[in-house]
């Protein structure tokens, strides 16, 4: 029997912003919060195979997970799990970018704008969906079995709960990702069942063999 379990990380908090939008622009974050970490290294499978998008803020979130004790089996970076591209809008102001979104008529409450626009230079939240669940598709017919642990962005993770459940792409945009949250989606003769969204580590009281609680 095939069995993939795919667990998906938000990167940590971005800083030095300066409150603007930044999409895929390559951002800092900060990965001070060692207690944290240490609850992931102890919640995610050890022996997975392990991705990161091209971005720093993911990349700088694994290591910060390894240096606390999470190992991995073999690991490699996919663009295809990095955030939305949102061309000229990326370094606008949050209030500013609504301001835009609605004089053009493509404000969306849960996102950044309507999922099927494409900002100038960009790509829409549509566009993200479809390389994201292709990437997973990849990933389980090159695997077959065991874990994946992926260190992504919000949008990206919206996209991968869409398609573990089988709804539009726009149906999980409400969904609140946060920072170092875990979610796991479990494949099971390509059939899936979501095991959890959105774990902060913070809630966990007791992380000794927590990941024996996920099984």
């Amino acid at each position: 029997m095939s069995e993939i379990r795919f667990w998906w990380v938000r990167h940590a908090p971005v800083i030095g912003n300066n409150g603007c939008c930044y999409g895929n622009n390559d951002v800092d974050c900060d990965v001070s919060d060692k207690d944290s970490y240490k609850v992931l290294a102890n919640i995610l499978p050890k022996n997975a195979s392990v991705y990161s998008s091209h971005l720093t803020r993911t990349i700088k979130t694994m290591n910060a997970t390894v240096k606390e004790g999470f190992n991995y089996k073999d690991y490699a970076v996919d663009s295809n799990f990095g955030e939305q591209n949102l061309g000229e809008w990326q370094g606008l102001k949050y209030e500013k970018l609504e301001e835009k979104t609605r004089e053009l008529g493509i404000f969306y409450p849960t996102w950044l704008c309507s999922p099927e626009y494409t900002p100038l230079g960009g790509e829409s939240y549509n566009n993200l969906y479809l390389r994201v669940t292709t990437a997973i598709k990849k990933i389980i017919q090159s695997k077959k079995k065991g874990d994946v642990v992926i260190f992504s962005h919000g949008g990206p993770i919206k996209a991968a709960i869409a398609h573990a459940i089988k709804v539009d792409s726009n149906y999980t945009l409400p969904f609140w990702i946060d920072n170092l949250a875990v979610s796991r989606f479990d494949f099971i003769e390509g059939i899936c069942r979501v095991r959890f969204i959105n774990l902060l580590p913070k809630i966990i009281s007791d992380s000794s063999n927590v990941y024996e609680r996920f099984k």
